[in-house]
């Protein structure tokens, strides 16, 4: 019988209209992100070849004027020397222009971390998100530890260089770089749209669902194994096809390829930075994935049994996923008189998470993966609780009526 019921539960999830309109909605974002976003997308340290060739030419004429005065020295009221600097400019970009015309991608980018190394005061100096930074020499160092360790890292793993790795956009560099950002958001909304009416649903067939002989709490177990899994299965799918997409253009890149990592917050100098192998990271990441799925779809079979409307669960449900960006801000360490490292919705952003960038923002050393996966234990201990007595309260009769 129970086997009978789950492949019922998966067929109602595999024929929904909503969740059928949904994976059409998520399959056009994966082609625009893989076909349109990606191949358009830039690094720090991106090279603009262009603008470097105008730069250079500016820079040669300003060369030559001082020459033709003499003014190829210190400038007196600043000690600056604006000459050595312009023509140690010139001298290595022209260099880099070179390698990329030879496809020398590895003396280019040997060159491109030379001269980066020694130009920090100016690294992305123009750049418009750290305008409205609230700790902008802070941030903007961060950013140039992370380019300097990714190239280094890079020139010293013996990979042959491409220009794919150097702009991160290998398939292991960009599902890196997208945990990084709001693609676990989009994960753990997936699960919630999913499971926004695991319950709901059977209120349109209450005589089919009310004659089934299971008992109310092992059928409530049951429909959230089956939207677990096929959560699991759809994500795995995109995750499959994507990399496919992205593969087919830039190639898979290595999983012995290294990311930064901050594990401390003492110096905010490069002693504090370490290097993870992306396959560390994608797996330590992906712990976190069936962890957080089953606790929201734990949640919203509790919320499914008090509101019994899959709109209202679904915004209450989405509302505690983002609750963490309606108080954030730089200087919040605290919540209700307890730290923030305390509360699950923190862990959901969980790519920064390991790489210590959560911390990094807010300078709190405690929010770390062990303590992440402490935490939503624990809140999947307490909502356990509380599903297993709102059942008993909400049983099937009282549901259905």
């Amino acid at each position: 019988m129970n086997v009978a019921f789950m492949k019922h539960e998966l067929n109602l999830m595999l024929k929904s209209k909503k969740n059928l309109l949904f994976l059409l909605f998520l399959g056009i974002a994966l082609l625009i992100y893989c076909f349109i976003l990606l191949p358009n997308s830039q690094t720090d340290s991106h090279f603009d070849r262009e603008q470097v060739e105008y730069t250079i030419g500016e820079k040669m004429a300003m060369q030559e004027d001082r020459e033709r005065r003499g003014s190829t020295g210190y400038i007196r009221y600043t000690m600056a020397p604006v000459y050595a600097v312009d023509q140690f400019y010139i001298d290595i970009h022209t260099k880099m222009l070179t390698a990329l015309e030879e496809g020398d991608y590895y003396r280019f980018l040997h060159l491109q971390t030379l001269y980066i190394s020694t130009n920090q005061a100016n690294f992305l100096l123009e750049d418009p998100r750290f305008f409205d930074s609230p700790f902008p020499i802070k941030d903007r160092k961060h950013a140039y530890y992370q380019t300097l360790l990714k190239h280094e890292s890079l020139l010293a793993s013996g990979k042959d260089v491409t220009p794919a790795l150097i702009e991160e956009k290998t398939t292991f560099q960009a599902l890196s770089n997208l945990l990084l950002g709001y693609l676990p958001f989009i994960l753990l909304f997936t699960a919630i749209f999913f499971s926004s009416d695991v319950l709901i649903r059977d209120k349109h067939n209450k005589t089919i669902i009310q004659g089934v002989p299971i008992p109310w709490y092992r059928l409530l177990n049951l429909k959230s194994a089956i939207a677990f899994f096929y959560t699991l299965i759809v994500l795995s799918l995109l995750f499959l096809f994507g990399a496919l997409f992205i593969s087919i253009q830039y190639g898979w890149g290595s999983l012995t390829l290294e990311l930064p990592i901050m594990p401390l917050q003492q110096t905010f100098t490069l002693q504090d930075y370490d290097t993870m192998t992306i396959g560390t990271f994608l797996l330590t990441t992906m712990s976190f994935i069936p962890i957080c799925v089953f606790l929201l779809i734990r949640l919203n079979v509790c919320l499914n049994l008090l509101v019994k409307n899959q709109w209202v669960v679904l915004v209450i449900s989405s509302l505690l996923l983002f609750s963490e960006h309606f108080y954030f801000n730089r200087t919040t360490r605290e919540l209700f008189g307890y730290e923030v490292s305390f509360f699950p919705q923190t862990y959901f952003d969980f790519g920064k998470v390991i790489t210590g960038e959560k911390s990094f923002l807010i300078n709190l050393e405690t929010i770390t993966y062990t303590r992440g996966i402490m935490v939503l234990l624990i809140t999947i201990l307490i909502v356990e609780i509380l599903l297993f007595f709102t059942a008993k309260y909400v049983n099937k009769r009282r549901f259905y009526k």
